[in-house]
């Protein structure tokens, strides 16, 4: 009897799990992105010290659904590789100084600004760069 009641449980819990097949938690989608040297545009503070550089893209993708309730990750690409953002780098010249850059990014609904920061606050545009944006909702 008790191997009968224990079946029963077994089945009738098999059964309701499968009616519970959950639905697709997100849809995404990819966005591929391209920062030209030329691009980049060099932003200080008042006094013209804290330099940084950045690059704004017109989202539309990123709507209100996204923005709200949904997901912005981005990612520094190149061939061989994907990091995510914020990308941090620790640089050494040949003349013995370091220093550290940093890449990261915000977002709003419908736009999307890219930030290179070098901790040395150098005159210096950055190199062209790709990215990959994933959005999930």
């Amino acid at each position: 009897m008790k191997k009968a009641i224990f079946l029963f449980l077994v089945a009738v819990l098999v059964v309701s799990c499968q009616d519970s097949v959950p639905e697709p938690l997100s849809t995404k989608q990819i966005i591929n992105l391209t920062v030209k040297q030329s691009n980049w545009v060099e932003h200080t503070d008042g006094n013209g010290l804290n330099r940084y550089y950045s690059c704004h893209f017109s989202m539309p993708e990123i709507n209100s659904v996204v923005f709200n309730s949904g997901s912005v990750t981005a990612y520094y690409y190149n061939s061989a590789a994907q990091q995510l953002l914020p990308y941090v780098r620790h640089y050494q010249n040949t003349a013995g100084n370091f220093w550290t850059q940093t890449v990261d990014f915000d977002y709003t609904q419908g736009g999307m600004d890219i930030y290179v920061t070098s901790s040395d606050f150098a005159a210096i545009r950055p190199d062209g760069m790709d990215f990959r944006v994933v959005l999930m909702w």
